[in-house]
């Protein structure tokens, strides 16, 4: 014998409502001026069977999902922020819409009746709002009326809920093929990776394999070193190898139809972390005081891999990069949203908690390295990018990174790194026209170098 099944059409105000009843999983109906009411219509069918409601959303011409009624509507009002989830037939005079109240409402004809359903389909988690077109259903009839004219709470013959919802299956078979379709082609234009690492290989294999690789498909190697927690001294057993290149260009492939990329970064599942970067686009990150570019220029001889001549002649003009933009560019990184303001938030939301957990120990070091590179730069010192055992600038950081560190010791050091760089600040100088040209030199000189070496003038 066939379960007894019975379909209804729920009307939904606007897609927000719906997107609301997708997330919490329930519903309400309305008493009507006159019965028989949508509680006691649905709450008789629920105890004869399943209850099957197909949401339509005013305005959208369409059939956006549909549940399984899990409970009966309850005879309890709740407060509602925002009654908005509910439409009562459209010609009715009870239609409500972005009725905002804070208080139940009393009043009998105004009872919300609440129940949870299960959404068996629908298009707004992964389509939003996407739908099966009512052109698609203008044909099917229901008591000798358009099925896309039935009111709110309407039922509809079980054969009609039935083709309905394998309509609306179908469709999302279509839109969840396509989208895999979509995914398969970005998939297949991804480039293969630039070096893949081997497992099991030594520290120096690697970085030999890599830097040869650059060689023979880009061009010359420039610098090849560390970045991350080995570039500072502050690695730990753990800490992973992260690989940063700087090469030129042949003239061959930049005057070709297919230049080289300005950078090459390893993709998320690749093992090794790298970033390479043409010399054209490590000279613009240079002159934008990028952290990480002016670093390479004052790195301790035991944490360059490979420097070239070219490298070390870039070097000798080191300090016209200390200049107010590199000073302002570690501030924002260590103070923006990916730094203090996310330490604020979380010490905000955990009022009562005095100890950092170590996720949270591991963006201090982050905040404390950066401020203090800032604070060299304040001072007009060197940039310290390498942190001698036993400095005080490392015992500081080696301690966060073991983990638990006291909250309110941390702000103690933010704030005085903040104190001393503030103290200095305006005695840093702006970045001068002898920045740019010392930088422009530098790199037409390697250009036409290896232009006249070129075979293409042969």
């Amino acid at each position: 014998m066939d379960e007894a099944i019975q379909y209804f059409i729920a009307k939904c105000a606007n897609f927000n409502s719906l997107k609301t009843c997708v997330s919490s999983e329930k519903w309400a109906c309305r008493d009507r001026t006159e019965p028989p009411h949508p509680r006691d219509i649905l709450s008789k069918a629920k105890r004869n069977g399943k209850v099957i409601l197909i949401f339509s959303v005013n305005n959208c011409h369409g059939w956006h999902g549909y549940v399984e009624m899990l409970t009966s509507p309850d005879n309890q009002n709740e407060a509602v922020e925002t009654c908005e989830e509910i439409v009562e037939d459209a010609d009715s005079p009870q239609n409500i819409k972005n009725v905002e109240r804070t208080q139940p409402d009393t009043s009998t004809e105004n009872q919300w009746r609440y129940f949870k359903v299960k959404w068996l389909k629908n298009f707004a988690e992964e389509f939003g709002e996407q739908c099966l077109s009512s052109k698609l259903t203008e044909d099917i009839m229901v008591n000798n009326s358009p099925l896309n004219k039935s009111r709110n709470w309407q039922e509809i013959p079980k054969e009609v809920g039935a083709k309905l919802c394998s309509l609306i299956d179908t469709f999302y078979a279509e839109l969840k093929e396509k989208q895999q379709q979509k995914l398969r082609r970005e998939r297949e234009q991804i480039p293969p990776p630039f070096y893949k690492s081997a497992e099991n290989v030594s520290s120096d294999e690697t970085w030999r394999t890599i830097v040869n690789q650059v060689e023979k498909n880009l061009g010359k190697v420039i610098l090849a070193c560390p970045f991350g927690s080995q570039r500072y001294n502050l690695s730990t057993p753990e800490s992973d190898t992260d690989m940063f290149i700087v090469y030129q260009a042949r003239t061959r492939d930049i005057l070709s139809f297919n230049p080289p990329k300005q950078t090459i970064k390893n993709s998320e599942n690749q093992q090794c972390d790298y970033t390479i970067h043409e010399i054209y686009r490590y000279s613009e990150l240079l002159l934008s005081g990028d952290a990480r570019c002016v670093e390479t220029l004052f790195l301790h001889e035991d944490m360059v891999v490979k420097g070239s001549p070219e490298w070390q002649e870039l070097k000798t003009g080191k300090n016209h990069f200390l200049n107010r933009e590199s000073l302002d560019k570690y501030l924002r990184d260590a103070q923006g949203s990916r730094g203090v303001k996310q330490l604020q938030k979380w010490c905000q939301e955990h009022p009562e908690i005095a100890v950092l957990p170590r996720k949270m120990c591991k963006l201090l070091y982050v905040i404390v390295r950066l401020l203090q590179n800032a604070r060299d730069i304040a001072v007009g010192d060197d940039l310290h990018v390498y942190r001698e055992d036993g400095s005080p600038d490392r015992e500081v950081i080696m301690t966060v990174r073991q983990g638990e560190f006291p909250v309110q010791t941390a702000w103690q050091i933010i704030q005085q790194l903040e104190s001393t760089i503030l103290d200095r600040k305006d005695s840093v100088l702006e970045k001068t026209s002898d920045c740019k040209e010392f930088t422009e030199s530098w790199l037409l000189k390697l250009r036409q170098k290896d232009f006249l070496s070129s075979p293409l003038l042969e």
